[in-house]
């Protein structure tokens, strides 16, 4: 096989099969013929983009539901204003998936023109512009979290007051010129090496960023008593960061891991890319019903809305905060 990365479903695998074509390795893909049986790899990869279309739609309904909310039917405050720009992230990532994954099953079994490389490339950038977008924003959600409980009254009352949306609108910037760096990465087939360092980077700044203001976050939570108030509030971004640790983030560590050296075998790095696709759709899609779940009210006979259930979760933060505020003022 040539290493012009013909036959290839994105540039990703374009530049997996240059280096398993350097590394002497024969691989089929479906543009070569179609005489030829499905692999397991290629099963594991058929039944991976089934499930992350299935997910894919549950995501969009969950995400759709909290900008709506959020959005249009709440009254915003700082708390809910990262909430929101999180679920755009969130929802942006599905719908980038969801074309995704159908131009990858159609390719297990149809020849699609040349220009479906073109657009898959397309939907690859994307993707990672929505990705890194959501894992920045959780990262300043959990250092804000982490700062509202360690100081209250300097959160709430030295707090710049668009502080919120200043710092969402910063990291939609950075994210978007990102974005630019890569589709000019694109021209040069250079693509999968510059997301590579991309991801370096944001493992080496996020990553212990998260998980120290995590730490600090059950901590104060769980081991503090006069903290167990702030629960709800505070549990469901706990959940949320947790999720993303453990779902989200072996995206990067993946890739990483596939385009260091030594290099592994092309098809077992083509299914575990696909398995860290899929660790982030479910990452992006549970977020919805992580407040559903801690915002409800078990005790409730009857069966509260969305709304209501998320008025209940994100108005709580801003209710303690004034809390806080009232004692400390009456010493003074």
């Amino acid at each position: 096989m040539s290493n012009d990365g013909q036959g290839s479903w994105s540039t990703l695998n374009a530049s997996l099969e240059d280096i398993a074509t350097e590394n002497g390795t024969d691989l089929l893909t479906p543009q070569d013929g179609f005489d030829y049986e499905l692999s397991p790899y290629h099963i594991a990869k058929i039944l991976i983009y089934i499930f992350i279309l299935l997910i894919s739609i549950f995501g969009i309904i969950g995400n759709g539901t909290v900008i709506w909310f959020l959005g249009f039917c709440m009254k915003r405050n700082p708390f809910t204003t990262f909430i929101l720009h999180l679920a755009a992230a969130d929802i942006g990532t599905l719908i980038c998936l969801f074309p995704f994954s159908i131009i990858n099953l159609l390719r297990s079994f149809l020849y699609l023109p040349p220009y479906m490389d073109k657009i898959v490339t397309l939907v690859y950038i994307l993707f990672f512009f929505m990705y890194n977008t959501g894992q920045y924003l959780l990262t300043a959600i959990s250092m804000d979290r982490c700062v509202s409980v360690v100081f209250p009254l300097w959160h709430r009352c030295h707090r710049p007051p668009h502080f919120s949306t200043l710092v969402c609108a910063t990291i939609w910037i950075i994210s978007f010129l990102l974005t630019a760096i890569n589709l000019i990465a694109s021209i040069f087939n250079i693509l999968p090496y510059i997301i590579f360092y991309l991801l370096l980077m944001n493992a080496i700044l996020c990553l212990p960023l998260m998980t120290v203001s995590t730490l600090v976050l059950f901590i104060k939570v769980y081991f503090r008593s006069q903290q167990r108030k702030k629960g709800k509030a505070l549990t469901a971004i706990l959940l949320a960061l947790l999720f993303f640790l453990f779902l989200a983030f072996p995206l990067t560590c993946i890739y990483l891991f596939i385009f260091s050296p030594p290099f592994i075998d092309y098809n077992v790095g083509s299914v575990l890319i696909s398995v860290g696709f899929l660790c982030s759709c479910l990452n992006s899609s549970i977020n919805p019903l992580i407040y559903f779940l801690i915002g409800r009210n078990k005790r409730a006979r009857s069966r509260e809305s969305m709304k209501v259930i998320l008025r209940k979760l994100f108005k709580e933060e801003e209710n303690c905060s004034e809390e806080q505020e009232v004692p400390v003022q009456t010493q003074m």
